[in-house]
């Protein structure tokens, strides 16, 4: 294997090495790189004025750089913000010159508005940071975070340059004979960037954006990623951020600054998703070929969201291309995908992918019986189609299906799929203000079919969900981003059944009641500035929930722990009829104080209510967890999130860095009590319990951007403590706080990225954090010639601490410079040197003695090299 991984490293590097040499000289790049590392300025220029340009051996100061390029030679430069140097042809400054000279004698030239929005071809989104710019006039502009720009341009007819990283620069000829609007659209650039840029975004936007603890991971930095088993994941991505953790390999789901996975809003295209795997939390349900766009707010949540405690992780899917078909695909060893995406009218757009798994033939390889009679496999496909309905309207249809099969042994089954579906009306009413509407729908089912003589069953529980959605945006220049809107929610869960496979079956069935509610909420949210350098934005959002019958209420002895054999009532409830209702304010804040251009400081605070929760009494969720709303003894979940944090960038911004802190609150949080039994129980009640809980910690992160070295390392101390102290025999733990089960306090990722040449990347990551927390048995008893294990108070020890390093290199093909095709190789190894991290540890008895035995279970516990090879023809 060895030798097959360097032949193909010579056989990469090498003329890839030299294909870059031929390029551009290398001399060139030496002085740029050179120039940017001590003045902080980025020099641009199209790479075919490269050759035209005078190219010093050496210069008495590096500061003098532009002056010698452009010495003796046909080209000019001017300055833009003290970041930018821009060098273009002379003959466009001296061809204005004339022009006003001619003019000028006549009548003084008037100054016009020339504002637009430059967007991304492929994705169809805002590009943050473009540059627009009019080298005759030595006047340029830079857009803001919603890919807007504005300039006074003076009147007369101009050659202006529309650029941005990793895409081709747009040249177009602009008449300014009156205000004038442009909407331009880049394309990705592979060949040679063709006007060179910093950043895709803005490159400041870590310090002077108002929100706090708001993480964004570009699609172009998950898929440098090292993949397990051939496939990227996003969710996996969010992991190597700050203040983001999970409690082992194969978990599905993540925890974020102390919360539960349940406590955690994921949303694609604004439709909820309620099981965010494949393959038990192997495979991730979000395909990054169908992915535009992912962010996730886990500091001060905006006020169009809520329902959740600890973060909103928002995704968009990809719009299909408006001028032509593109297709692109991946295959892998044990997963392979596809997609196309292009026009099917003037005003009609779709993007579809499918993907599927085939692990089998691995496990059949496995030397172990149980192994090689199990039988794994997934399949998701997306479908996207936009609709311009006319310059004020448009459509946006998102579809999502996916469905899981696992079986271990020749036992039990697992079946579990979900179906999500958005429909999106975007429109403007007038000029300044826009509305969008969204209808989403999310489906979410599990089976476990148990075929072992004579107890053959089949269990089954359901999720349904309906949303309507409306929020309007004023974009006027006086309080712009003033936003409002309300939303509703309809709930309908089966708490589960049990059935028998057939009649010969000794299992009795069992039909839990199905549960339904409705939440609504509105809220408004507006921007604060004080000051250019104290700025924030400030929401409220008020939600209700109420539940729905039909239903039956058992009502128990008051004052004590609800018991079965404590019943005096039953209420019964009609269709339709409230059970029971909650609600309150969810305030939001966020202030953000720029101490200079480079350094600010941000703080936040926010409440949120959680009506839905997800019933787990293990270490980690499962697909077949139980999810359960709020009723008359079940109250929602609260929390108050505090935090600060300070932002500061060095080196013109290539060098980020900011440590945030935060408290949280939680005087209401569902726990259980000891020994629970939360599946086809008709009186969950009596072993939910109410209580409380807080966390806390501090974040650092140092992120170096461009150049042929970069990545970020982040570090995480944190806790989350909770307590149950309701009632003298429901106490855990004699009522102390005890951690949670995803209790971690240390966390280090390490992530690193190196670029020798043009078409190879080097990738790793590493990533250190504490064993999870565990019960273990304190002493056995003989009592009567039956032996009792007895436990010590919860979550008291923990497994051994988790480290792991994964390694990756990427080749991407040559490609000609009119060739549509595109490709890449991706070899990588997972879990480098062959960790048996531990995911659980338990106990069973010895078949002998009767004396439990511990066990350890490490899910991967070796090396798992895989390769996969994409394309895409566009």
């Amino acid at each position: 294997m060895k030798h097959f991984i360097y032949l193909v490293f010579l056989v990469v590097y090498i003329p890839s090495a030299f294909s870059q040499q031929a390029d551009i000289p290398g001399t060139f790049k030496t002085k740029i790189q050179e120039y940017r590392t001590q003045t902080g300025k980025q020099i641009l220029l199209l790479d075919k004025d490269v050759s035209k340009l005078r190219i010093p051996s050496s210069i008495e100061s590096i500061e003098g750089l532009p002056e010698a390029l452009v010495k003796d030679t046909d080209y000019s430069f001017f300055e833009f913000q003290g970041s930018y140097i821009i060098i273009y042809p002379s003959y466009l400054k001296t061809r204005f010159q004339a022009s006003e000279s001619e003019t000028s004698a006549e009548k003084k030239k008037r100054l016009y508005p020339v504002q637009g929005i430059i967007k991304d071809n492929e994705f169809q989104s805002n590009i943050a940071g473009a540059l627009f710019s009019i080298p005759q006039l030595e006047l340029a502009a830079s857009t803001d975070e919603k890919g807007k720009f504005e300039l006074q341009v003076p009147e007369g007819t101009y050659l202006a340059y529309f650029s941005s990283m990793g895409k081709t620069s747009e040249r177009r000829i602009i008449k300014v004979y009156g205000e004038l609007s442009l909407s331009v659209e880049l394309f990705e650039s592979i060949n040679e960037l063709d006007l060179v840029t910093v950043s895709d975004r803005a490159i400041d936007a870590n310090v002077m954006s108002t929100l706090p603890g708001a993480a964004r991971m570009p699609m172009e930095d998950l898929k440098l990623l090292p993949p397990l088993l051939g496939e990227v994941d996003l969710v996996k991505g969010m992991l190597l951020l700050p203040g983001v953790t999970t409690v082992g390999e194969g978990a599905s789901g993540f925890n974020v600054r102390g919360g539960g996975v349940d406590q955690n809003l994921i949303l694609m295209d604004g439709s909820p998703v309620f099981n965010p795997s494949h393959m038990f939390g192997f495979f991730g349900i979000f395909n990054p070929d169908a992915v535009k766009d992912a962010q996730l707010f886990k500091g001060d949540v905006p006020a169009e969201f809520g329902g959740r405690l600890s973060s909103v992780f928002t995704i968009s899917t990809r719009s299909g291309d408006k001028e032509e078909w593109n297709y692109a695909g991946g295959i892998g060893f044990l997963s392979s995908r596809l997609g196309l995406n292009g026009p099917i009218g003037e005003r009609t757009q779709v993007f579809a992918s499918g993907r599927a798994a085939y692990p089998n033939w691995i496990l059949k390889r496995i030397p172990n019986i149980q192994l090689n009679n199990s039988k794994t496999n997934f399949q998701d496909a997306n479908l996207r189609i936009d609709h311009r309905i006319n310059d004020r309207n448009t459509l946006a249809l998102s579809l999502y299906s996916s469905s899981d099969y696992f079986k271990f042994g020749t036992d039990t089954a697992y079946t579990w799929r979900s179906n999500l579906a958005s429909l999106k009306w975007s429109n403007s009413w007038g000029e300044n203000l826009g509305n969008e509407m969204i209808l989403a729908y999310s489906g979410y089912d599990y089976s476990v079919v148990g075929e072992k003589f004579p107890s053959e069953f089949e269990m089954n529980s359901t999720i349904t969900y309906f949303s309507i959605q409306q929020g309007l945006e004023w974009e006027g220049k006086k309080w712009e981003g003033i936003k409002a809107g309300y939303q509703i929610n309809r709930y309908e869960l089966g708490l589960g059944s049990l059935l028998p496979k057939n009649s010969d079956s000794a299992i009795k069935p069992v039909n839990l009641p199905r549960e339904q509610g409705l939440e609504g909420a509105v809220f408004v949210e507006v921007p604060l500035k004080f000051s250019e350098n104290l700025q924030g934005q400030a929401g409220l959002r008020y939600s209700r929930f109420v539940a729905l019958g039909p239903g039956e209420v058992l009502v128990y002895e008051s004052q004590i722990p609800q018991k079965t054999d404590r019943i005096v009532e039953i209420l019964p409830f009609e269709e339709g009829e409230v059970i029971q209702s909650y609600g309150g304010l969810e305030p939001r804040l966020a202030m953000r104080y720029s101490i200079s251009e480079e350094f600010s400081l941000k703080a936040s605070l926010n409440r949120n209510l959680q009506y839905l929760h997800l019933l787990t009494n293990n270490f980690a969720s499962a697909p077949v967890d139980l999810w359960k709303l709020s009723d008359r003894y079940i109250r929602p979940q609260e929390a108050w999130q505090y935090a600060i944090g300070l932002y500061r960038n060095f080196k013109m911004n290539t060098i980020e860095t900011s440590l945030e802190m935060y408290y949280k609150d939680m005087p209401q949080i569902v726990e259980y009590r000891d020994g629970a039994r939360l599946f086809l129980n008709p009186n969950l009640e009596t072993d939910l319990i109410m209580g409380e809980g807080y966390a806390y910690g501090s974040e650092l992160l140092i992120r170096k951007n461009g150049g042929r070295i970069n990545g970020w390392v982040a570090y995480t101390f944190s806790r989350s403590l909770r307590r149950v102290n309701s009632a003298e025999d429901i106490q855990i733990n004699r009522g102390e706080y005890f951690p949670a089960n995803w209790d971690q306090p240390h966390d280090l990722t390490f992530v690193g990225s190196y670029k020798p040449v043009r078409r190879v990347s080097f990738n790793a990551t590493f990533n250190y954090r504490t064993g999870r927390p565990i019960t273990l048995p304190s002493g056995i008893y003989d009592i009567g010639g039956n032996l009792v294990i007895d436990y010590q108070e919860r979550n008291q020890a923990r497994i051994p601490d988790y480290h792991r390093l994964d390694l990756a290199m990427t080749y991407y093909f040559y490609q000609k410079k009119n060739s549509k095709y595109k490709s890449q190789l991706t070899l990588s190894v997972y879990n480098v040197y062959g960790r048996r991290n531990a995911f659980s540890w338990f106990f069973q008895p010895n078949p002998d003695s009767g004396i439990p035995k511990s066990y350890r279970l490490a899910v991967i516990g070796t090396i798992i090299p895989s390769i996969t090879y994409n394309f895409s023809i566009q």
